[in-house]
């Protein structure tokens, strides 16, 4: 109390700080309760994503294995498996050297 006395910064910066997770905090426990498996997954490629090459295409900023999207999207990684074969037989997506590369938009429903 005695530092926060003298240095009210400090708890100004602690008070953004903690403010900050639980936005974040409330924002994932809203996506997980009214956006499904499919949305999610849009959202963390769309987010990850480069700027497009000469051709559109899209990398991701970092190769995630499918275990760590599934942690990240609060689901199981059969269903994250499930979902990017099917985008890339659609051809939305391809994986290059274990990089996923998104060739064109991804569509808003699956």
């Amino acid at each position: 109390l005695a530092y926060i006395a003298e240095h009210p910064e400090f708890a100004l910066e602690l008070m953004a700080r903690l403010i900050r997770r639980a936005r974040l905090a409330t924002e994932s426990a809203r996506s997980v309760a009214l956006i499904d498996v499919y949305g999610r997954l849009v959202r963390l490629l769309n987010s990850m994503a480069q700027l497009p090459n000469d051709k559109g295409e899209r990398a991701l900023k970092e190769r995630l294995t499918h275990q760590q999207m599934a942690q990240h999207l609060a689901c199981s990684r059969e269903m994250v498996s499930r979902l990017l074969k099917d985008l890339e037989t659609g051809g939305y997506i391809d994986v290059r050297e274990r990089w996923i590369w998104l060739l064109k938009t991804l569509p808003a429903r699956w």
